[in-house]
C-alpha cells in the first residue's frame, strides 16, 4: 500500500496534466473559431487582421501553458506543498 503523501501527490500530478490539456485544448478551440470567423470578412480589412493577431496570441500562449504545468510538476514531485501543509 502506498503512503498517503504518494496518493496526494499522484492526485495532484493527474489534476496538473488534466488542466493544462484541458487549456491547450479549448485555446486550440478558440483559435479555431477565431480562424473560421475571419474567413467570413474580408482579409483586407481591419477586423480581420485583428482576429489574426488574437489567433497568434492564443496559439502561442499553448507553449507557456506547457512551460507552467512542468514547473507545476517539478513542485508536486519535490513536496513542496506537503512541507507546507505541515505548518
Amino acid at each position: 500500500m502506498r503512503p498517503k503523501n504518494t496518493d496526494s501527490q499522484a492526485r495532484r500530478r493527474k489534476s496538473a496534466l488534466w488542466g493544462a490539456a484541458s487549456s491547450g485544448v479549448m485555446r486550440l478551440a478558440a483559435a479555431a473559431v477565431l480562424l473560421w470567423l475571419r474567413a467570413s470578412l474580408d482579409p483586407a480589412g481591419f477586423l480581420s487582421k485583428l482576429l489574426l493577431v488574437a489567433v497568434v496570441l492564443d496559439l502561442g500562449s499553448i507553449p507557456l501553458i506547457w512551460v507552467s504545468l512542468q514547473t507545476r510538476l517539478k513542485e508536486i514531485q519535490g513536496g513542496e506543498e506537503d512541507a507546507a501543509a505541515q505548518y
